[in-house]
């Protein structure tokens, strides 16, 4: 199988969906040579490279009641109302260990995206690029005013989805035909920041960045307009929550985040024999 690309889309915890996704693709041993992912997703493609079955849903579910990983007093002790360091430092290396060797072992590239708040542009990493590929998914995860910027290679770095929300663009530069696509929701995406006053009173509005947040939801539209024509060429595979379905982008109902990841489970399973045949593998579930 060459050049095919996974692409995983973010989405804060609607990320669960594609967590269930890849748990089938685990199971069923279908492994893409090329991921690329953003945000949320980026934490699944991490689990699916380490062959860690089952490892993306507790990342998404296990901790979400406990303070460490969401309060309110976080945002006074740490500027953010995520433990951005109990999510990407205490839960990979002691609570729910993340097989690195594996990762690092792993014959699939593995490219993660993160937004340059400097120039408000994508700048991506590999998973040959650094160390702690936990710090670069912190990055790709930070959002915008609820997160502090995460420096890298003096770089400072938000969540990737601000300039590429479907980052399959990338995929296709580096030489991909073939594309699946993960998305993690059938809506349009939240409301509060089509109201952008108040990010040009925080940045001039002739910063590159508060460009990158004006051009957002166009560069949203337009990505799904693109990639419904790339299903229509057949360069595309999508797999994506039924349409009305809904879970919102921080969700703390364990039931809800079970239903999501069942349902990204159950896609997975029900499209894997037409996948199949769409990659030339075939195989059935």
């Amino acid at each position: 199988m060459e050049k095919v690309g996974l692409v995983l889309q973010g989405g804060g915890s609607r990320g669960i969906y594609t967590a269930g996704v890849l748990d089938y693709f685990m199971e069923q041993e279908l492994y893409i040579p090329y991921v690329i992912a953003v945000s949320a997703g980026a934490c699944n493609g991490a689990a699916y490279l380490a062959r860690q079955r089952g490892l993306g849903k507790i990342y998404h579910m296990k901790y979400i009641r406990d303070p460490r990983y969401f309060h309110y007093k976080n945002l006074i002790k740490k500027r953010s109302l995520f433990g951005m360091d109990f999510i990407f430092n205490e839960m990979p290396n002691k609570l729910e260990p993340f097989a690195f060797d594996r990762f690092r072992e792993a014959k699939e590239k593995f490219v993660v995206v993160t937004t340059d708040c400097t120039t408000g542009e994508a700048v991506y990493f590999t998973k040959d690029d650094c160390e702690d590929i936990f710090h670069v998914i912190r990055a790709s995860c930070s959002l915008p005013f609820l997160s502090p910027k995460v420096t890298i290679n003096g770089r400072k770095l938000w969540d990737g989805g601000i300039v590429h929300p479907v980052p399959f663009m990338k995929s296709m530069l580096d030489g991909n035909q073939k594309h699946i696509i993960v998305l993690t929701s059938s809506c349009p995406p939240s409301e509060w920041m089509r109201k952008l006053s108040f990010v040009e009173r925080l940045f001039s509005r002739s910063t590159r960045l508060c460009q990158a947040f004006i051009r957002h939801f166009r560069i949203y539209y337009e990505t799904l307009e693109q990639v419904k024509e790339m299903q229509k060429e057949g360069k595309a595979f999508v797999i994506a929550p039924p349409a009305g379905t809904f879970l919102r982008g921080f969700e703390r109902q364990e039931e809800k985040l079970e239903h999501y990841y069942r349902q990204g489970y159950q896609d997975a399973h029900t499209q894997f024999s037409g996948l199949c045949t769409w990659l030339g593998l075939g195989r059935n579930s």
